[in-house]
């Protein structure tokens, strides 16, 4: 089998399989915004002569770490024929794909999962718990009556400035929040495209967005898409207004975090909520990832050996100086006491946030000494992280 990138002849093949793999075939603006993906991603084929018979896109994204924004791939759109399925060629693509990223400076990934095992066994792993609310009438949040300056707009009916403060806003918030992500005009126009009948609203404080929701209203259901509030009187006001719809709409649902504790304070916050893991990060160059990662405090050198079967530019003894510099130790004379040792999938859910040291060392069935997992403790940011993003 042939992998390499589909050229633009090929695209209405990328369709094609996409629409038999797939539930729903992409018609008018879906359309649209899945031609763009392909044009402005990095798009690999896995040919049969001249049939494309397995694809992958790999979007140019990127994702907030513990303040520092990296580039990331967003892997989606993984598809085969079934007639060709069970003949090794997702991993042909997968592993393609992680040498397009690292050369691409990508030096993290994140995808949605099918099956979380069949990409773990690539290196990805989760890392976010989305807590999914539904909040009926009787218990809609009230926060009293307060006159508070809300400015909306819809794709429908734009407001230009309002727009474009709503997505500075984003963006700004975005670099604060582990595991957020910069919107571009293109990913917003994504947005637009696959949600045209969306309404944003922001909340203003002293002439600033302080805060804002992006929102679809469908039979008597207010379904919260986007809340980042930069406040607790943020988030209030916000509540405020989405509770002043009780007169038309039932139910109120929306994505939160499983950290966040949502509805907390709520006067009556028994309301239904169910977790839901679908999304899961890989480092894809340790080296690289590590050399720009916001480490914290150090008394002396850290080193840790990954194991990762897929890409060898990874299967390296590290060691971070106390000033952050990293480098590739070229002997094995280290210590194993000294050392931490994980794969690459829980290495990567470790540093973002999601697990900590002592959990990835449990789940990799290691036995590090208490003072070597302490070092690593304190040399970890502890923020979870919380992506939203849907590709």
């Amino acid at each position: 089998m042939d992998i390499k990138m589909i050229p633009p002849e090929d695209y209405g093949q990328v369709h094609q399989l996409r629409d038999y793999c797939f539930p729903n075939k992409y018609i008018g603006a879906r359309r649209e915004d899945f031609q763009y993906w392909i044009e402005h991603s990095i798009t690999l084929g896995a040919y049969d002569a001249q049939k494309v018979v397995g694809q992958l896109l790999i979007l140019p994204l990127n994702i907030t770490v513990h303040g520092k924004s990296y580039a990331m791939g967003g892997i989606g759109f993984v598809a085969t024929y079934p007639e060709y399925r069970q003949q090794g060629i997702i991993k042909q693509l997968m592993t393609a794909a992680l040498l397009k990223m690292r050369e691409n400076g990508q030096s993290v990934s994140v995808l949605a999962p099918f099956s979380v095992s069949f990409y773990r066994y690539f290196g990805w792993e989760l890392f976010f718990e989305k807590l999914h609310y539904s909040i009926p009438q009787m218990l809609f949040p009230n926060f009293g009556k307060q006159l508070d300056v809300i400015k909306r707009m819809s794709f429908e009916c734009r407001d230009n400035g309002l727009y474009r403060d709503i997505k500075d806003f984003h963006n700004a918030q975005a670099l604060t929040r582990n595991g957020g992500m910069l919107r571009n005009n293109a990913w917003w126009q994504r947005i637009e495209r696959r949600m045209p009948d969306s309404h944003l609203a922001a909340y203003f404080n002293s002439d600033n967005v302080a805060g804002y929701i992006r929102y679809t209203i469908h039979n008597e259901i207010f379904e919260i898409h986007d809340f980042i509030a930069e406040d607790l009187l943020a988030e209030q006001a916000i509540w405020r207004f989405v509770s002043s719809h009780a007169a038309s709409v039932t139910n109120i649902k929306g994505i939160t975090s499983s950290d966040h504790h949502f509805g907390f304070h709520f006067k009556e916050p028994q309301f239904k909520r169910e977790v839901v893991q679908d999304v899961m990060i890989r480092i894809v160059d340790v080296l690289s990832f590590m050399q720009q990662y916001s480490w914290q405090e150090m008394q002396e050198p850290l080193y840790v050996r990954i194991e990762d079967s897929f890409c060898a530019w990874n299967e390296h003894i590290f060691k971070i100086n106390k000033d952050g510099n990293v480098s590739i130790v070229e002997t094995n004379s280290i210590p194993a006491m000294h050392m931490l040792a994980l794969p690459i999938n829980l290495f990567s859910a470790m540093m973002i946030g999601y697990l900590s040291v002592s959990e990835a060392v449990e789940y990799a069935h290691k036995q590090p000494t208490k003072e070597l997992v302490e070092r690593w403790q304190l040399a970890i940011p502890t923020e979870k992280p919380a992506f939203y993003e849907y590709f």
